[in-house]
C-alpha cells in the first residue's frame, strides 16, 4: 500500500504539500444502475483500500452507501464522509492506535 511518505514531492521540499488534485470520474454501478462519479484520487484510492478490506467491490460499496445515505445528502458527499467514518472506527478499534491513544490520556493526566 502506498503511503503519503511513498509519494514522489511535486513541488519544492520546503512548499506546504497539496492533496485533493483535479476529480477523476469514474462510472460505478449502484443497485445494478450505472452512474458516474467524480472524487478526488486520494478518495477513489480510499474506496479500493475499503473493498479490499471488506472484500467486496466499490460497486458494491456505492450501493450500500446509496442505500443508507442521508435524504439531503449529495451522493459523493455521502461516500466522503462514509470513507471518513470508516478509518475513524478502524483506527479506534486498531491495536497499536489504542495503545497510543492510552499513552497519550495517560501522559495528559499526568501533567493536569
Amino acid at each position: 500500500m502506498t503511503t503519503l511518505s511513498d509519494l514522489p514531492p511535486t513541488s519544492p521540499p520546503d512548499a506546504p504539500a497539496l492533496l485533493g488534485g483535479p476529480l477523476i470520474s469514474r462510472n460505478v454501478r449502484i443497485a445494478g444502475r450505472r452512474t458516474s462519479v467524480r472524487l478526488e484520487p486520494e478518495m477513489w484510492q480510499a474506496l479500493e483500500e475499503v473493498g479490499e478490506r471488506q472484500g467486496c467491490s466499490i460497486h458494491d460499496l456505492c450501493s450500500a452507501v446509496a442505500e443508507h445515505q442521508h435524504p439531503e445528502a449529495s451522493f459523493t458527499g455521502a461516500l466522503r464522509v462514509f470513507v471518513m467514518e470508516y478509518f475513524r472506527s478502524a483506527a479506534k478499534t486498531n491495536r497499536p492506535v489504542g495503545l497510543i491513544q492510552k499513552r497519550i490520556a495517560l501522559k495528559d493526566s499526568k501533567s493536569g
